[in-house]
């Protein structure tokens, strides 16, 4: 509903929250107890489905419009509902002044107050008033909720065990008994409050009960009272968790966006485990797998490998949910990929284990394996495979590793040939068979990168023989075929930047251009052509050749208008890579070569060229820029000792002694004006 009505008033709690994370994260939690399917969440696609179903509309339904239901309700002449969305209607807006009062800024006046308890009463009274219609259960929920906002818990409690315990099975009765459970919460009942949540999945409000009770302390309390309560896989699977997060942090990974994280220190994790080590010899939990996992998963994170070993062994034989034991055997992977040689029976191991962790990943809806699939890829399989490459990238691929497309895009391009090789052989182990069936595979696409690393080599005669296997076609399906479609790599930057206009792209669009010949074979072509023959060549011909190889080398560099040649996507953090020709470099010795020239229309281009910031980092620049905080802005500081400086001044010597043949594209340079300004 509006995204999702109030159902608890722990709901509304202001808990301590965790600042966003950027990036992908490979540290997830392997210790799973139960499916992680969030009571909220699930009542609210109930609801959801049920608001559709009553709009006849074939459309997703995401959010609750009591307009959208009245207009229905009107045209099916059904008064009852057309009152019971008023009044729920009345309801949303009491909530909505109830979630103001946790932020200052936008704290509701007295007045705002007093009409947010006149209007609860009255949807109560309504309410209460409608429990024996053909909607009883709706307004039953209603009348709890009002019930739940104004304090009178004890009421609910009543209602509840006296009244709508009773009632049909249906979503409105699962949200009554959580309201139930929040009461019992609120008047003192801790107990029955938590065991309520922990069986209708509601994690987020048994977060907020025992967020201060999360210690090895409240569990040992927690399981002498109850060896086999309800609540304590929740407490068990936070504690271990947490001590993930604190040794995670430790060895330098993120926090895994969680927002309760407790440190939980070495003292309390040890006495956690001789604790899982007392309730098994005491025999009376009904789920001896889950203490076992936890203090095999303990072991292994606190350094005691071998312990680990023999705990996990042992958990996977004892009784538990089916979600422990698969948790279990996750563990098992994990904890045995991280110590076993590499040989040939592991390998048979692993492959079976993969097979198991696919199927279980289609088949739960939750995450859980496709984390631990994350988890075991990033932190296990790829030290394992670290002096098998091929196998490494094979894994990689098949469990999406984060890191996959930056290690093959910046690996040296032997290796990737070797693994292009090995991925078109025919499999003789069993992990390979594996492997091979499920590489996303796609041979225009590595072939092109093939080719392509050659091109960043400059190597055009080895790219020339990759990118001949590569069709046109395939930069038809690529990112950024609009810039191969509408910019020329012999416009020169330094002169013309080619900018893409909403009408260009349009235009593309409208008359479906089309890539027709291989981009980046034509390109390698072109300079095997021009770099060849450049020893017939001497004079002005030479330093012309120079100056339009040096304008090809620049286009195509990361920071050129093609620079979709080399690299596959464009972003301001791009820098020169490993295994890879710096493009910039040779662009600017070439400039230098051409700029001997005796032709002063080119020497000045040559030049000009030369004084491109785009082909200089920022520390190579012919200023710094400092804040100045009397005038509130920047001031540039000349740096005499910059290649770009140096280029500059060569720049403005040349125009100096030939006065009369300044160019405008020279003339017209804010950057050159900015420099004449402060140069002497």
């Amino acid at each position: 509903m509006r995204k999702f009505i109030i159902i608890s008033l722990l709901s509304a709690i202001t808990m301590p929250t965790l600042a966003c994370i950027w990036g992908e994260l490979t540290n997830p939690y392997l210790f799973s107890m139960y499916r992680k399917t969030e009571f909220k969440e699930r009542v609210e696609k109930i609801c959801n489905d049920n608001w559709q179903a009553y709009l006849g509309t074939s459309e997703e339904y995401f959010w609750f419009n009591a307009d959208d239901v009245i207009k229905a309700a009107q045209h099916k002449s059904d008064g009852l509902m057309v009152s019971y969305v008023k009044n729920l209607q009345k309801y949303l807006k009491c909530v909505g002044v109830e979630q103001s009062k946790q932020y200052e800024w936008n704290y509701p006046s007295k007045e705002e107050i007093a009409t947010q308890q006149r209007d609860l009463q009255a949807i109560r009274t309504y309410a209460l008033g409608n429990t024996k219609t053909k909607l009883r259960s709706q307004h039953a929920l209603l009348y709890m909720r009002c019930n739940m906002m104004l304090g009178r818990h004890q009421e609910n409690i009543n209602y509840w065990e006296q009244t709508a315990s009773q009632f049909i099975e249906t979503v409105y009765k699962d949200m009554m008994k959580n309201i139930y459970a929040g009461a019992l919460y609120k008047t003192g009942q801790d107990e029955k409050a938590g065991e309520l949540f922990a069986e209708m999945g509601d994690y987020e409000s048994l977060m907020t009960q025992f967020y201060r009770k999360r210690s090895f302390q409240a569990i040992r309390q927690h399981y002498l009272k109850n060896p086999n309560s309800k609540v304590l896989p929740f407490l068990l699977q936070d504690f271990v968790n947490n001590c993930q997060e604190v040794i995670d942090a430790n060895g330098g990974e993120w926090f895994n966006g969680k927002l309760f994280v407790r440190r939980i220190n070495q003292q309390e994790a040890t006495q956690m485990r001789q604790f899982c080590e007392a309730v098994l010899r005491e025999g009376k939990t009904e789920t001896p797998i889950m203490w076992k996992s936890a203090k095999a998963w303990l072991e292994y994170l606190y350094g005691n490998q071998k312990q680990a070993t023999t705990d996990i062994l042992e958990a996977s034989k004892l009784a538990g949910t089916d979600r422990m034991k698969d948790c279990a055997r996750v563990l098992m992977l994990f904890i045995t990929a991280n110590q076993a040689p590499d040989t040939e029976a592991f390998n048979d191991y692993l492959a079976d284990e993969l097979s198991w962790l696919k199927e279980m990943e289609q088949k739960e809806a939750d995450g859980y394996f496709y984390r631990a699939k994350t988890r075991l890829s990033h932190q296990a399989l790829m030290k394992h495979y670290q002096n098998n490459i091929d196998k490494q990238l094979a894994l990689m691929d098949v469990t999406d590793n984060y890191h996959y497309g930056e290690y093959i895009d910046t690996m040296r391009v032997s290796q990737l040939e070797k693994y292009f090789a090995y991925t078109n052989t025919p499999a003789k182990t069993n992990l390979d068979k594996y492997l091979k069936a499920n590489l996303k595979k796609d041979e225009n696409a590595m072939t092109d990168l093939i080719g392509t690393k050659y091109l960043r080599l400059c190597q055009w005669d080895k790219a020339i023989k990759w990118l001949a296997y590569v069709p046109a076609s395939f930069y038809n399906e690529a990112g950024y075929r609009m810039y191969v479609l509408l910019r020329k790599i012999s416009v020169e930057p330094w002169i013309t930047r080619q900018w893409i206009k909403d009408s260009d792209e349009d235009r593309a669009r409208e008359y479906n251009w089309t890539v027709r010949e291989n981009p980046k074979l034509l390109f390698a072509k072109e300079m095997q052509m021009m770099e060849g023959t450049m020893n017939v060549l001497s004079g002005k011909a030479l330093c012309q050749r120079c100056y339009n190889l040096a304008t090809y080398y620049a286009q195509a560099n990361f920071t050129g208008d093609c620079w979709w040649l080399m690299r596959d996507g464009k972003s301001v953090c791009d820098t020169l890579r490993v295994n890879e020709v710096d493009l910039r470099a040779k662009t600017k010795e070439l400039l230098q070569k051409a700029s001997q020239t005796t032709d002063l229309a080119l020497k000045e281009k040559a030049l000009f060229a030369l004084s491109y910031a785009e082909l200089y980092n920022e520390n190579q620049r012919w200023f710094t820029s400092e804040w100045n905080n009397e005038t509130y802005e920047y001031d540039r500081k000349t740096s005499p000792n910059t290649q770009q400086y140096r280029a500059f001044a060569a720049l403005a010597n040349f125009e100096k002694q030939n006065a009369t043949r300044t160019s405008q594209y020279v003339s017209r340079c804010d950057e050159y004006i900015q420099f004449r300004k402060q140069f002497h």
